[in-house]
């Protein structure tokens, strides 16, 4: 009897033993499953997560001047081809050239309300436009300053060639052709415009430091063009009877002083200098011009470095936010390497 009831006790103990076993293992694997099924939750929106910004569209408004001279049309031609090498899809560009700046304001003032995920605004009046590019900025749209700068440091991003160094260098470059002495005639690019004051800042504070004996006589207005060029040399030439130098703000507007000095007939001007790369200037240079000697030159391909800083912003890639690209004297013993840049 005492046998049976020894046998009896023992399993129940059995069936309690592994009936808290199974409740035990059942609870384990709820856990694990619950566990399992939530990860995979958290991986599953992740995904989604990621898969919506890797399939975002993002919107790129493109603003430029008019291209009325020979740097703002290869400028162009370099955005619009390096747009054409994104084909991602990705991305999704509109390209707006303005007809002048007051056009070039409407449509800035059109795009911030376009939902844009980035502009790159190259500003025909860095000084008109500044306060709508501000604007933009500070509405969430992100901004690439290009070529000529704001008067503002609301960007994302700022590229540009070094006006101020370009200045700097043309100073250098006739005050030693000119042995420190000389009266000069200045042709400016929209005064008072950043750009302008930039070119114009690193001329004449060079002047002022190193060159204290040269003298700027007259100053014009050439407007980046041959056009305003012509105009303003041949309104200059017949008030002075005599000028050394001629220090212009852009290749195409010495284009224009060049043909006007060389319409009046006059032997007294020794030097002129231009400001950008073009091949009518290139070519003159080469060819050991007695009085057009160099130009201060950064180069249009810039407009393919905005497009493709644009791109790196909206990747979310590393990037400076103050970029300057160096300016180079093209002269007679140099301008074989940089004649594939001319424009």
């Amino acid at each position: 009897m005492k046998k049976i009831l020894f046998i009896a006790v023992a399993l129940i103990m059995v069936a309690t033993f592994v009936g808290c076993t199974t409740s035990t293992a059942a609870e384990q694997t709820t856990t694990q499953a619950t566990e399992t099924t939530a990860a995979a939750a958290e991986q599953t929106t992740t995904t989604a997560e990621a898969t919506t910004e890797a399939g975002k569209v993002f919107k790129v408004a493109v603003s430029l001047p008019a291209a009325n001279n020979a740097w703002q049309a290869k400028l162009l031609e370099f955005v619009n081809a390096e747009i054409a090498k994104e084909t991602s899809g990705q991305f999704d560009f509109t390209v707006k050239n303005a007809v002048d700046d007051a056009d070039q304001l409407n449509i800035l003032t059109t795009f911030k309300d376009g939902g844009y995920d980035l502009m790159v605004i190259l500003p025909g009046n860095g000084t008109l436009l500044t306060s709508i590019c501000v604007q933009i900025y500070e509405s969430g749209t992100k901004t690439v300053i290009l070529d000529r700068g704001i008067e503002s440091d609301k960007y994302t991003c700022l590229l540009m060639g070094d006006n101020y160094g370009g200045g700097v260098n043309a100073a250098n470059y006739i005050g030693e052709f000119l042995g420190g002495k000389g009266d000069l005639a200045v042709l400016r690019s929209y005064v008072g415009t950043p750009i302008d004051l930039e070119r114009y800042s690193g001329f004449t504070d060079t002047l002022k430091e190193k060159y204290p004996d040269m003298k700027i006589l007259v100053e014009g207005d050439g407007e980046f063009n041959r056009e305003a060029g012509l105009a303003a040399m041949t309104d200059i030439l017949p008030a002075y009877d005599h000028i050394d130098g001629v220090y212009t703000q852009d290749d195409e507007t010495a284009l224009g002083a060049y043909n006007a000095i060389k319409n009046a007939n006059r032997t007294d001007i020794k030097i002129i200098t231009g400001f950008g790369g073009t091949k009518g200037a290139y070519e003159l240079i080469k060819a050991g011009d007695p009085i057009y000697k160099a130009s201060m030159s950064y180069f249009p391909s810039m407009g393919a470095d905005g497009i493709r800083m644009a791109i790196k912003i909206l990747k979310g890639e590393p990037f400076e936010k103050d970029n300057i690209l160096p300016t180079y004297v093209v002269t007679t013993e140099n301008v074989d390497q940089f004649m594939e840049f001319a424009y």
